[in-house]
Order: C-alpha cells, then sequence, then structure tokens
C-alpha cells in the first residue's frame, strides 16, 4: 500500500503493548450502597483507530488517526429488580473532512435503558433502544469479531432517523423453554413524519438457542471461546409501508484449547412508499474466525453485500480479512483489517485499517 505512515502502526503497537504488560485493562471501577443491594460500575471505551483509503481515481491514499468510538460507560442495579446501563459517544473524533477539518468533538448520549426484571421470562425494557433487526445490528461495540460491524447492517438508520440503530421506545424480552428461547417485541418513536403525525415503529425478534442463551440486552460478538452459543435468529421491523425482515445464525464454540465464531445475517430492507430512499434491497452479512487463544491471536474474514431489486443502483459489497490479537480479550486488543471496496461501474478500492481497544468495565 502506497504512502502508508508506518510511524503510525509503531505507535499503536506500542500502546496496546503498554497497556497489556502494565494490567491497566484489568481496571474496573464500582461503588456500592452500605447493604450491597445498589451497585454501580463506571467505565468507558476507547476505539483508536488508523485507516488508510485508496481514492476514487487509485491516485492517493486518505490516511487518518482518530477515535473510532470513544464511550463513557455507566451502568448497575438500583435495587433486585430495576437495572440501568447507559453510555456516551464521540464517533469519529478527530477524523479529517472533505475540507481539511477534523470532526468535531459533539458528546452526545449513545444508550440509556432502564430494565425492569419480572423474571426471566419477562424483562421490561425502556429507553434508548437499539432495534433488534438483525443478529449483528444487536451486538455490542465492545465484543465484535471484525474490526467493526458488517458495512450494511444499520441501512435502516437513516430512513428511520436514528442513531446508528437506536431509538426511543419499549420492549419487552425474555427467556423461555429453559432459556433455550428468545423473544423480544416493542414499540418506538420511529420516523415522526409531518406534524408527527406517523404511526409508531414496532419490532419483533424470535431466537432459538439449542445450548447456552445470550441474555443480554446486547449480544456478544464473540465469547473467545468462554462460552457454548449456537443462536438461530428472526427479526421483524416495521413503520407504516417500510419493512424490513432477516434471518440469521450465529456460532461461537469452544475448540479444543480455541475458539471457533461464525455467523450469518440475511435482512431484506423495503422503504416502499413510506421511505422512498431507501429502495427494495438484500443485505448479507458473513464473518468468521478462529481464536488460537495460547497465541492470543484470531485471523478472521468478514464479506458483506447489498443487492437491489432491479431500481438501477449498483449493487456494492466489502471483503476484509484480518487479524486480531486478543492480549486482554475485549479489554485490550488490536485489530488489523485489509479490505476491499466494490461497486458495480467503479474501480475497486483497497483500505487498510489498524484499531487499539481498551475498555474498562
Amino acid at each position: 500500500m502506497r504512502r502508508v505512515s508506518h510511524g503510525v502502526v509503531v505507535m499503536l503497537l506500542a500502546l496496546a503493548a503498554v497497556l497489556f504488560v502494565t494490567g491497566a485493562s484489568h481496571a474496573q471501577w464500582a461503588v456500592s450502597s452500605a447493604d450491597g443491594k445498589s451497585t454501580l460500575n463506571v467505565g468507558f471505551l476507547s476505539q483508536l483507530q488508523f485507516e488508510a483509503l485508496e481514492s476514487a481515481d487509485a491516485s492517493y491514499y486518505q490516511q487518518n488517526l482518530f477515535f473510532r468510538r470513544l464511550r463513557l460507560m455507566a451502568g448497575g442495579r438500583i435495587n433486585d429488580r430495576l437495572s440501568l446501563f447507559l453510555d456516551t459517544d464521540i464517533p469519529n473524533l478527530g477524523k479529517g473532512t472533505t475540507t481539511g477539518s477534523k470532526t468535531a468533538s459533539t458528546l452526545m448520549l449513545q444508550d440509556f435503558v432502564l430494565t425492569y426484571t419480572v423474571s426471566s421470562r419477562l424483562k421490561l425494557d425502556g429507553g434508548m433502544l437499539l432495534l433488534p433487526v438483525s443478529h449483528n445490528g444487536q451486538q455490542a461495540a465492545t465484543s465484535l469479531l471484525a474490526v467493526d460491524y458488517g458495512p450494511y447492517t444499520f441501512l435502516h438508520s437513516d430512513p428511520l432517523n436514528l442513531y446508528t440503530g437506536r431509538d426511543y421506545g419499549l420492549q419487552a424480552r425474555g427467556y423461555l423453554a429453559g432459556s433455550h428461547v428468545e423473544y423480544r417485541v416493542g414499540v418506538s418513536q420511529g420516523n415522526r413524519g409531518v406534524d408527527s403525525r406517523a404511526p409508531f415503529c414496532s419490532h419483533a425478534r424470535a431466537v432459538w438457542y439449542p445450548f447456552e442463551a445470550d441474555t443480554g440486552l446486547f449480544y456478544t460478538g464473540t465469547t473467545l471461546g468462554k462460552r457454548r452459543i449456537v443462536a438461530l435468529g428472526a427479526s421483524l421491523v416495521q413503520q407504516q409501508h417500510f419493512l424490513a425482515w432477516s434471518g440469521d445464525v450465529f456460532l461461537d464454540l469452544p475448540v479444543g484449547g480455541d475458539a471457533l465464531t461464525c455467523q450469518f445475517d440475511f435482512t431484506r430492507f423495503d422503504g416502499g412508499s413510506t421511505f422512498t430512499s431507501l429502495p427494495r434491497q438484500d443485505a448479507y452479512l458473513a464473518e468468521g474466525g478462529y481464536c488460537f487463544r495460547r497465541a492470543s491471536l484470531g485471523p478472521y474474514v468478514q464479506y458483506g453485500r447489498r443487492d437491489f431489486a432491479g431500481d438501477g443502483s449498483a449493487d456494492e459489497s466489502k471483503l476484509q480479512a484480518g487479524l486480531a490479537w486478543w492480549g486482554n480479550g475485549h479489554r485490550c486488543n488490536l485489530k488489523l483489517g485489509m479490505a476491499k471496496l466494490m461497486k458495480e461501474g467503479d474501480e475497486d478500492r483497497n483500505q487498510a485499517v489498524l484499531q487499539w481497544q481498551a475498555l474498562v468495565f
């Protein structure tokens, strides 16, 4: 790759090594009430990223060193039944723009969810919800297998006026049949339309787990061999004539002393007459990785594609192959991804991404 700053690569490697050696990534900050019934954990997520992206005419590389995500996080138990999770974000902080300036440091509330637990069969969530369009779209950014989500996971965000898949709403979720079946059903704001007269957005999701269930508010992208999860899921999100439905398969399994993680998501997006800016299209995501736990190394491959339904739009796809160093698991890791971006009628473009993640939570 031409004119890529090797110094940046060395710097990120050195920073990750320092954090790993000092053990700072093992820290966790928590307070609790005198009786122990209320607890609060606080922390942060930092994803410092170097990106080199080939220009459309292949004459140069756009290079950026920025924070892909920089979040302050808090969560805990208010009492025996009520819990809270919230975080902020400053996405793409410092990334260069076409005018040469840097992305502004606008702090925003990313997640705020109150959960009331009746039992494992019924939990009520209220606040800023990540709509369950697909398995990948319900995963936590802290535990992804690849550098980032699939390239077409959140196509519904713009027409529904969401922030990276989040919406204000309520949902019920629970685990039935010995925690082998998960359900999520809810209602949210959606796009309010002219004079806020539009109907609300509704969603539903069902998952079957033959082994362990992934019972968190957010799914885990990979447990690095610590759990045995196989999930077969289906989702539906609807507002007026807009419809997104999906089917997905996720596997996260220990293999000897190592770990295998794979997933496949299919999502049909159709804005219908409600959101004409989102023509009918099919989005695919396939990714897989293998973690050699003794070496803390994990090669992975991620492929995403969007196929339009004959409206004249150009189909596009992205193929990324990468290597993760899971120094301290999700608390401290380094990921290198080499990708090719393809679009019908255009020249292919190359991309290189190196990301250092530090998580305290």
